[in-house]
C-alpha cells in the first residue's frame, strides 16, 4: 500500500453541513417478472440516519420507538432486520406479491411489529388509515417509478412525515449516468426485439435477449463504445451481474435519472430540506475533491447549490440523500453532548480492518498513528461498545485531539467497519435471535440470506454462509473447531459446495475439512467475541 497517497490532513476537512407490456398494468411499469435480490441496506437503519443528521449538526426526530415506513422494500430483508433489532412499528409497501410473501415469512420468524402491504404506491399513499411516520425511506425506487407515483409519494411525505422526521431517498443520478444511459437504451431495444439467440431458454423479462443484443452491438466495434470508455466498461461487466438485479435496475418501463437539484426541488415542495449524504465518506473532501474543487465549492451557497456542483466534480452516479422536515441546526453544546454520549462498536473483526479507504480520487492510506490506536481501543475488552471519551482515554491516544478523534470515528463509520451502538432491550435481542435462527436454518436448506440482525447496532451484519453454518453448529452445542468443520462439511456435501482457500476450491474431503477447521478456529477466536458484542448471541 506504500504507493497509495497518504490521507494525513483530512481530519479538519470534513464538510459540515420488459417482457409482456400488458402484464405491467398492475405494476405501473415497474418490472415484476422476477424477484429482486435479497440485499440489506445499512443506510436505511434508524440509528444510521440519526447519526448522519447529528454528525451534520442537524436535529432530527427519530425516537427510540420510531414509526418507520419503507416504500418498495423488495424482498423485505432490510425492513425485517430493522423491525427485529429495534423497538417501534415498521411499515412496508411493495406491489410484487412474491416480495410481500417473502417479507411476511421473515416477519413471522422474528415476531417483530411489521405492517406489510401489497399494493401500488398511489393506492397506498391515498389510504386514510396511515399513521404519522418518523422515517420514510425509499431505496432506489425513485429512479424506477412513474411521475404519477413520485407525486403520490411527495404527497404522502407532505402529509404523513412528522415535523423533524427524516426522509431517505436514494436514486441513480446525473451527471454520472449521462455516458451510461445509452447502454440501458440498447438493453431495452434488445429486450423488445423478437426472440432470437435466447429463444427456448428460461428468460423472465427478456434479460438474456437484451444481453445477447448488447453483446452483438459491442462486438460490431461501434464508434460509441470506442470513444466512451465508461459505457464500454459497463457493457462488458453486465453479463456477470445477477439477472434479477439487471431486470430491476435496467428494464423498468420508467427509468428516471435526475440531477440532485431536481430531487431537492421536489422534496422542498414536501417541506423537506437536504441534510447530507447517507454515504458518510462523501463528507471527506481529501478523498473526493481536488483543492481547486474545494475552493470552488466553498463559494457555492446555499448547500443545495454546492451539492449540485459537487456532483460534477465527482461524476456522481448514485446519491443516497437524507432530508429532514423542518431543519433546525444543533447548537455547539448539543453537538458536543452528542459526540460525548454516542457509543460506537466495531462491526468487523480487528484483523479484517485495513487502514485504507477509497473515494472519488482513488484509494488512500489512513494515518496509522491515529487509526491504529483508535481501532485497537475499539477492539479492546472483546469489542465492548465505547464512547468517544473512552476511546480518547485509551492507551496511546491521550494526546489525540477531540476533533481528530471525531474525524477518525466518522471515517470508520463511513467505511462500514464501525457503527453507532446502543443498549438493546430484552425484546429486541429476542426478536433478533429469532430472526437469526431462521437465517441460519436457511443456510442449510436455502435460499441463503447474507445478513444477521444485530440489536446493539439496530441493524444488519454481513455474515457469509460458512460462518452462518459455524454459528448454527455452535448454538447447537458444538464447541470444538473440528466439530464445527464437520457439521459444515456435512451441509456442503448435500448442497455441492466446497471450501475455498486462496481462490482455489478444495476437492477432497480431507482438504475441505482441513480448510473448514482453519476457518472454524478463526471463528471461535475472532468472530464469536465480536458477535457477542453486537448482540448476535449471548
Amino acid at each position: 500500500m506504500a504507493d497509495r497517497p497518504r490521507l494525513a490532513s483530512f481530519h479538519r476537512r470534513l464538510t459540515t453541513p420488459f417482457g409482456d407490456r400488458a402484464s405491467m398494468q398492475w405494476t405501473d411499469g415497474y418490472y415484476t417478472g422476477t424477484e429482486y435480490t435479497s440485499g440489506y441496506y445499512p443506510n436505511l437503519a434508524p440509528d444510521h440516519l440519526r447519526f448522519v443528521c447529528h454528525a451534520a449538526g442537524v436535529r432530527c426526530r427519530i425516537p427510540d420507538r420510531p414509526t418507520y415506513l419503507e416504500l418498495g422494500f423488495g424482498r423485505g430483508v432490510s425492513v425485517n432486520i430493522h423491525a427485529a433489532a429495534n423497538a417501534g412499528v415498521f411499515w412496508g409497501v411493495d406491489f410484487n406479491p412474491a416480495h410481500v410473501a417473502h417479507a411476511e415469512r421473515l416477519a413471522e420468524a422474528s415476531g417483530a411489529d411489521v405492517v406489510l402491504s401489497e399494493e401500488g404506491f398511489a393506492d397506498f399513499c391515498a389510504r386514510a388509515d396511515l399513521p404519522m411516520f418518523d422515517v420514510i425511506a425509499l431505496h432506489g425506487v425513485w429512479s424506477w417509478i412513474s411521475e404519477a407515483n413520485r407525486q403520490a409519494i411527495l404527497g404522502l411525505i407532505r402529509l404523513r412525515l412528522r415535523p423533524g422526521g427524516v426522509a431517505y431517498v436514494s436514486y441513480n443520478a446525473q451527471p454520472g449516468w449521462s455516458a451510461l444511459a445509452p447502454v440501458r437504451h440498447l438493453l431495452e431495444l434488445g429486450r423488445d426485439r423478437p426472440a432470437g439467440a435466447a429463444a427456448g431458454v428460461d428468460d423472465p423479462g427478456g434479460v438474456e435477449r437484451a444481453l445477447d443484443f448488447l453483446k452483438d452491438v459491442v462486438g460490431a466495434s461501434p464508434k460509441f463504445f470506442a470513444e466512451v470508455k465508461p459505457a464500454a466498461n459497463l457493457a462488458s461487466g453486465l453479463p456477470k451481474k445477477n439477472r434479477s438485479y439487471l431486470a430491476h435496475e435496467y428494464l423498468n418501463a420508467d427509468w428516471h435519472i435526475p440531477y440532485f437539484a431536481d430531487v431537492a426541488g421536489a422534496m422542498a415542495e414536501a417541506k423537506l430540506t437536504f441534510v447530507a449524504s447517507a454515504r458518510v465518506l462523501d463528507r471527506v473532501n481529501d478523498l473526493n475533491l481536488t483543492p481547486e474543487a474545494v475552493a470552488l465549492l466553498d463559494r457555492c451557497k446555499p448547500l443545495e447549490l454546492r451539492e449540485a456542483v459537487r456532483d460534477f466534480m465527482v461524476n456522481q452516479r448514485f446519491r443516497p440523500d437524507v432530508f429532514v422536515k423542518g431543519l433546525v441546526r444543533m447548537t455547539v453544546a448539543e453537538q458536543e453532548r452528542f459526540w460525548a454520549g454516542q457509543a460506537f462498536v466495531l462491526a468487523s473483526a480487528r484483523d479484517e480492518i485495513v487502514l485504507a479507504v477509497s473515494g472519488a480520487l482513488g484509494e488512500a492510506v489512513l494515518p496509522a498513528e491515529v487509526y491504529g490506536p483508535v481501532v485497537d481501543a475499539l477492539a479492546a475488552e472483546d469489542y465492548r461498545p465505547k464512547t468517544l471519551p473512552e476511546v480518547v482515554a485509551a492507551s496511546g491516544l491521550t494526546t489525540l485531539r477531540t476533533m481528530d478523534a471525531v474525524s477518525a470515528l466518522t471515517v470508520l463509520v463511513g467505511m462500514e467497519v464501525l457503527r453507532p451502538a446502543r443498549v438493546p432491550s430484552a425484546q429486541e435481542a429476542a426478536r433478533s435471535r429469532a430472526y437469526n435462527a431462521h437465517v441460519l436454518e436457511r443456510a442449510v436448506t436455502g435460499p441463503a440470506l447474507k445478513h444477521l440482525a444485530a440489536p446493539v447496532i439496530g441493524g444488519g451484519l454481513a455474515c457469509p454462509r460458512p460462518v452462518q453454518l459455524f454459528l448454527r453448529a455452535w448454538l447447537a452445542g458444538d464447541r470444538e473447531a473440528s466439530a464445527l468443520a464437520a457439521s459444515t462439511w456435512a451441509v456442503f456435501q448435500t448442497t455441492g459446495d466446497r471450501a475455498v482457500k486462496n481462490d482455489r476450491e478444495m476437492v477432497t474431503p480431507e482438504e475441505n475439512l482441513e480448510v473448514l477447521t482453519e476457518m472454524a478456529e478463526r471463528f471461535i477466536q475472532a468472530i464469536l467475541p465480536l458477535y457477542r458484542a453486537l448482540g448476535v448471541l449471548d
